[in-house]
């Protein structure tokens, strides 16, 4: 009986090591990648719970109820509800590089040629695209209100008033920036990870995509939340090194977006988790320019608490 006894307590104190965590994803192109760590082809020690979020609504209603340990979001957008009282903290960064200028009919060589021009960006102010452009444009001497017309639109939308000649000069993520030149005979002008680097000194890259643990998760259940992140990072990894297989997976993910159109959006696309530790001076840098271009959006970098430790 004494032995049992032991047995149980000793279960019982391993139990929140062990325990299963629930990730939330947004539904698109960022299932590339999570496909591998969803359908096994990389190994998790934990069980791990993948579902989608939809819309900002259904986040912030998770955020009220605590049902997740780990939410995938838009950096920016992580740090604005954490200032809001958000239980959230960044643990890393998966998506780094995705954003492009694509043009048709127009030829665009530089920052300086947009002068004059209606740029439509995804989404709206705030969001990556938006801060990226407003940022180049006013390190280049233009006046984001006055040089030029920025408009807001889905990535899906941009596609088609491109096909339709409606839009000449517009700001994609991948994979839309593939589907716009094979099916809106677009071209690719400029990579804005590269024209970042060139104005910041840092790599040509940009934090896009975070990775955030719920901090009572964190307190909880680290050991999970841990061997979870692990199973992220190999996933990420997976689909860079595996396009072609990883783009069939993610297919039924992605409204049956042609898979061709994933695999060569890969090329122009890095997934690489990167810790917080690692990358938290590039992170801090961007929310910066963010909170400088974009007051309404960040009026204020958010604190050292915001980063896992």
């Amino acid at each position: 009986m004494k032995k049992v006894g032991l047995t149980l307590l000793f279960l019982l104190i391993l139990a929140p090591a062990i325990l299963a965590v629930d990730v939330l994803i947004p539904v698109g192109p960022t299932v590339i990648s999570f496909v591998a760590l969803m359908k096994g082809e990389v190994e998790s020690s934990i069980p791990i719970e993948v579902r989608f979020w939809k819309n900002f609504d259904q986040v912030n209603a998770e955020l009220a109820s605590e049902k997740f340990d780990i939410v995938v979001l838009p950096v920016s957008l992580g740090a604005n509800l954490y200032m809001k009282g958000a239980d959230l903290r960044l643990v890393g960064v998966t998506l780094w590089k995705a954003f492009y200028i694509v043009t048709k009919d127009v030829k665009i060589n530089t920052i300086e040629d947009l002068r004059g021009m209606d740029i439509y960006t995804p989404q709206g102010k705030g969001q990556t695209a938006d801060v990226l452009i407003r940022y180049l444009l006013n390190r280049h001497g233009m006046d984001t209100e006055k040089d030029v017309s920025i408009k807001y639109s889905s990535p899906q939308e941009i596609v088609a008033l491109l096909a339709k000649g409606v839009v000449n000069v517009a700001i994609l993520p991948e994979p839309f920036v593939t589907l716009s030149v094979q099916k809106s005979n677009a071209s690719i002008a400029l990579d804005l990870q590269q024209l970042w680097a060139e104005e910041t000194g840092l790599p040509p890259r940009v934090p896009i995509t975070g990775v955030f643990a719920l901090g009572k998760s964190l307190q909880v259940i680290p050991l999970s939340i841990c061997e979870a992140i692990n199973g992220i990072k190999k996933s990420a990894l997976y689909a860079m090194s595996n396009p072609e297989h990883s783009s069939y997976l993610a297919v039924d993910y992605l409204g049956g977006m042609d898979e061709n159109i994933l695999k060569e959006s890969l090329q122009r696309t890095l997934y690489e988790y990167r810790s917080v530790f690692e990358v938290k001076d590039e992170v801090t840098k961007y929310f910066e320019v963010v909170s400088s271009v974009a007051p309404q959006a960040m009026p204020e970098v958010p604190d050292e608490n915001f980063f896992a430790k």
